[in-house]
């Protein structure tokens, strides 16, 4: 009760916070007397004050309970003493309590408390009140009032020690605000304070923002320098990982994978996601071994571990992508998706799995696995991309009908997918290989507009060309061929686009476009898969165009190159043809029997033996050309390829001479199909074959059913010319000269245009229709001045002429056909003659008596043989007796009438009396006449013979008969009985001559004399 017993009992407790160490127990216990036992006490406030300094410590040293008695009684001396002088200790400690016994609210209030009191405004502990409040507040999430608070420290507490520290919180909370790159730049501003103790943390935070900022590289150097200026900072394990993942996701792959290593050194709990993270840069860097020993390590040591399945996962992707380890991949990835069946990754893992076996083509390997994924994950992320690799291995295993229902549902299901267009062109795809070809372009055409990607766009057009082409549509289908290589010229099928475009121009008949087409498609795609078929087509365009020379090069490229490509026995059969279609028969027979032989079982055999027949018999292998007609109708092949290969039998007998075969070859030909678009050819060979027989009416009958069923055939020009022949030979020549008209109408040019007209000439010269056969012959030689029949041409002109006794102009002719045959032995030795003959009486006619005797002067030593050397002695004499020369001219009468008895010899014998008359030879004169009179045949001679001996009767009566008027009486009586004699002779032998009643009216006046 002694008045200084609270004072003692205060000053007990301030000795026990003296002592060291202090004991803030037994402190605690005075404070605590002094403050229950006497509440008056003037120190109360010092006491309260000290009391829960001591309760606070005592919870600081362990006993944490105390933080809240300690928080009493800091909360009773504020309320006590609100204007007391230890008013901003006790809220201060009232937070710092409160903060330490985790209830931040309150300590939040406390602290608070001190900053809003403006009487405390000059307090030493605003400033620690104002940190206090801020990193509560931090803690607490409520960065907006901490950074209020911190603005308010760092312009009240300057020359805090704590400014550098709430700078760098000041930095978080901007941070935490989002204004990222103020933040970075605050962060970096402290950590460049030199000595500043939290430099690590400012530096992790500002890698922190600059990592958020995606500036990975910068984030990267900038958690790297933590561990290697901070080697013993808190943060050097976490900047080290966060290192690692920066450079990772900034793709500088080896430092990441250095970071990532010194990590997995450390063999903390980082570890396992730092193998995983190794094990992906080396898969990325093409290192899948190592990445998989990386991976496979570090599984074993990751048990419990969140990177566990991760790792499983690395192994088996590892191993997918070493070329000889997939398929052990597909059994990692199953174990995985088996053992781990809830994680996330299993769906992958699954998928996975299936996507191998579809890479590795064991389709129906990854089919079970795609029923096993939609049963168990129906709705997962991957769902689609499984349900494609369903669709292909369908597709893959010509299950088209269901890889359309996949692709269907993958359109439909999925329109935002971003592979949808892939599943739209592949829908496509599996509808065109069902040949659903309508279906196909009803599903693209719509499509298209909506397809980004050159790649899809040139895809979905080549399946609409492809589709187009396949139903007979070449328009439709060159036009998207077109617009699939305007998509992209190089996209993964541009050869095979190419190809396809080749051939629906070809489909147009636009024969340079298509070549031109595959040209490209072999100069700008060397490696393509499709260069067999690609210069197989080369070769089918060429042969189309008549090239054959090109197509059995391109042909022989395909047999050269691609010896096992379906192609070759075609384009080994091509190139027979093409042999074949240049006349190289040899060659093309032994092509063709490269296909008979080294693939005795292909469907082209029976052709290639009927090309081979072709061949053979071009060689003169008629024998055999027959054994392989003979082998190819024995395959019964179809009427028309039937009728081909008698047509060749047949000529083959032909060429063997073996007409009765031949004709009934022909003949049964034409019976089993009447109508044989070669039957022109047939009746043409008809014709010949009995010709040959020498059965000219069943030739005649053929070459007029040519003629009259296939008159626009090119051969029936020449039916007509032989039918012109068998109506010549019977000497029908009006109606001979009708055929020859049309054969000549109808060959137009050529040898049988010449042969033609050239007959027709002859045929109207033997009907004397002169002046036609003039214009024939004219026109003959004027086409033809070359051709065969030039020089007989000409000649026939002349003779045309000159039976039309147009002797000026026949002269001429002569004169040019003269040119061409002289000295040529080829030509007929009659026309020779003839020509000789009638060239010098052309001339004696226009009196060019010098020219005749050129022309008949060296006949008789030229054709001494000749029929006609009596008649060119005779013209010579004419010529000679026109020219004066007497002598000569009897000489060559003489001859004359010497080597003729006919007609000719009389003639000249006749010539010869009046030679003889002119010089008053009289008695000479009648002797040559006399010998004309009653030689040559006297009263049996031909009628062309008896008009000479007519004239000559009345020349030797007159050569008495002018003698009688100056003749002596003596004489005058035998000289009027001699021409009476005479013209008796001319009025009784001869009484239908024209000089018979001149002879009678000579006989009246003699009898006048007697």
């Amino acid at each position: 009760k002694d008045s200084l017993a609270p004072k003692a009992q205060h000053y007990l407790g301030v000795c026990y916070m003296q002592l060291q160490p202090p004991q803030y127990s037994q402190a605690a216990g005075a404070f605590g007397d002094v403050v229950k036992n006497h509440p008056k006490f003037e120190m109360l406030q010092d006491s309260l004050l000290n009391l829960g300094w001591c309760q606070y410590s005592l919870a600081q040293a362990g006993q944490q309970d105390l933080f809240a008695t300690a928080a009493a009684t800091f909360d009773t001396l504020a309320k006590q003493y609100p204007q007391g002088k230890y008013l901003d200790q006790a809220l201060f400690y009232y937070g710092e309590a409160r903060y330490a016994a985790g209830n931040r609210e309150e300590a939040i209030k406390g602290y608070q408390a001190v900053v809003s009191n403006e009487t405390l405004a000059k307090s030493p502990l605003r400033c620690d009140a104002l940190y206090a409040l801020g990193v509560t507040q931090e803690e607490m999430k409520d960065y907006a009032s901490a950074s209020k608070v911190y603005d308010v420290f760092l312009k009240d507490c300057a020359d805090s020690k704590l400014v550098d520290e709430v700078r760098m919180r000041k930095a978080e909370t901007v941070l935490q605000a989002g204004q990222l790159e103020e933040a970075a730049k605050m962060f970096a501003s402290v950590a460049a304070i030199e000595g500043f103790p939290l430099a690590d943390h400012a530096i992790f935070r500002q890698a922190f923002c600059a990592s958020k900022l995606d500036k990975f590289a910068e984030a990267a150097d900038l958690y790297a320098a933590i561990p290697t200026k901070y080697k013993e900072s808190g943060y050097v394990a976490e900047a080290t990982m966060s290192a690692a993942r920066a450079y990772y996701r900034a793709e500088n792959y080896a430092d990441a994978a250095k970071w990532f290593q010194a990590t997995l050194a450390a063999k903390g709990e980082d570890a396992p996601e730092a193998a995983h993270w190794i094990a992906r840069i080396l898969i990325r860097d093409g290192k899948p071994a190592e990445a998989a020993k990386v991976a496979g390590d570090a599984v074993a040591g990751a048990e419990g571990s969140a990177w566990l399945v991760n790792l499983k996962l690395d192994n088996a992707d590892a191993l997918y992508e070493i070329p000889d380890q997939k398929a052990a991949s597909v059994a990692a990835y199953l174990k995985l998706a088996n053992e781990h069946a809830d994680h996330e990754l299993a769906p992958q893992a699954l998928y996975n799995a299936a996507f191998t076996e579809l890479e590795l083509k064991n389709f129906d390997s990854a089919l079970p696995h795609v029923t096993t994924f939609l049963q168990k994950y129906p709705e997962h992320r991957l769902t689609p991309d499984v349900k494609y690799v369903g669709a292909e291995a369908n597709l893959q295993l010509g299950k088209h009908a269901e890889a359309e229902k996949l692709y269907a549902d993958l359109v439909a299901s999925y329109p935002e997918h971003p592979q949808r267009e892939q599943f739209t062109v592949r829908l496509g795809l599996s509808q065109y290989l069902q040949k659903a070809y309508d279906k196909t372009v009803a599903t693209l055409t719509p499509q298209l507009a909506k397809l980004t990607t050159p790649d899809q766009v040139a895809e979905a057009q080549f399946l609409i060309g492809a589709s187009q082409f396949y139903l007979d549509k070449p328009v439709e289908a060159v036009a998207a061929l077109n617009a699939s290589l305007s998509a992209n010229a190089k996209w993964r099928q541009a050869d095979e686009t190419l190809l396809l475009l080749s051939r629906s121009l070809r489909k147009q008949n636009k024969l340079d476009e298509a070549i031109a087409t595959v040209k490209k498609l072999i100069a700008e795609f060397p490696e393509s898969g499709t260069l067999d078929q690609a210069h197989f087509r080369y070769g089918e365009y060429a042969y189309a165009a008549d090239d054959f020379a090109t197509a059995a090069a391109e042909y022989e490229k395909v047999a050269a190159n691609w010896p096992e490509s379906l192609f070759t026995p075609y384009a080994v059969y091509g190139k027979g043809w093409s042999q074949l279609k240049q006349a190289d028969y040899a060659a093309a027979a032994e092509s063709l029997t490269k296909v008979i032989t080294g693939s005795p079982q292909h469907p082209l055999v029976p052709e290639a033996r009927f090309a081979r027949s072709m061949c053979l018999r071009q060689t003169g292998k008629f024998d055999e050309a027959i054994a392989d007609a003979d082998a190819y109708l024995a395959t019964k092949p179809d009427v028309q390829q039937q009728s081909h290969a008698l047509y060749e039998r047949g000529m083959a007998y032909v060429g063997l001479k073996n007409y009765t075969e031949a004709v009934k070859t022909f003949e049964s030909l034409l019976a089993a199909n009447p109508d044989y678009a070669g039957g022109d050819k047939v009746l043409y060979e008809l014709g010949w074959a009995h010709k040959e027989l020498e059965q000219a009416e069943p030739a005649v009958a053929n070459f007029t059913k040519l003629a009259e069923k296939y008159p626009q055939s090119p051969l029936a020009a020449e039916a007509h010319f032989h039918i012109g022949e068998d109506l010549y030979g019977k000497m029908q020549y009006v109606a001979a000269g009708k055929e020859y008209e049309i054969a000549r109408q109808q060959a137009t040019l050529g040898e049988l245009n010449e042969k033609a007209t050239y007959k027709l000439g002859w045929a109207q010269f033997q009907a004397e229709e002169f002046a036609e056969s003039l214009k024939s012959f004219t026109d003959q030689v004027a086409k033809h001045p070359e051709g065969p029949l030039a020089k007989d041409g000409l000649f026939m002109k002349a003779e045309s002429l000159f039976k039309l006794n147009q002797y000026a102009d026949a002269l001429a002719a002569f004169t040019a056909a003269q040119k061409l045959i002289a000295g040529d032995e080829t030509t007929q030795p009659e026309i020779r003659q003839l020509l000789a003959l009638h060239a010098g009486q052309s001339a004696s006619q226009t009196k060019q008596y010098d020219q005749a005797l050129k022309f008949l002067t060296p006949f008789p030593q030229q054709f001494p043989q000749s029929n006609y050397l009596a008649e060119a002695h005779y013209e010579i004499g004419w010529a000679q007796q026109n020219l004066n020369q007497t002598e000569p001219a009897f000489a060559s009468y003489e001859l004359a009438a010497t080597k003729s008895r006919g007609e000719v010899g009389a003639r000249a014998r006749f010539m010869m009396g009046e030679l003889k008359f002119a010089q008053k030879a009289y008695q000479e004169a009648i002797a040559e006449f006399q010998r004309c009179m009653f030689g040559y045949g006297a009263e049996q001679a031909p009628t062309e013979v008896k008009n000479w001996q007519a004239k000559s009767g009345y020349e030797a009566g007159r050569c008495a008969d002018v003698r009688i008027k100056d003749a002596a009486a003596a004489d005058r009586a035998g000289l009027i009985s001699d021409a009476t004699r005479y013209y008796e002779y001319v009025a009784q032998k001869h009484p239908e001559h024209e000089l018979a009643k001149e002879a009678q009216k000579r006989l009246a006046e003699l009898a006048k004399l007697k």
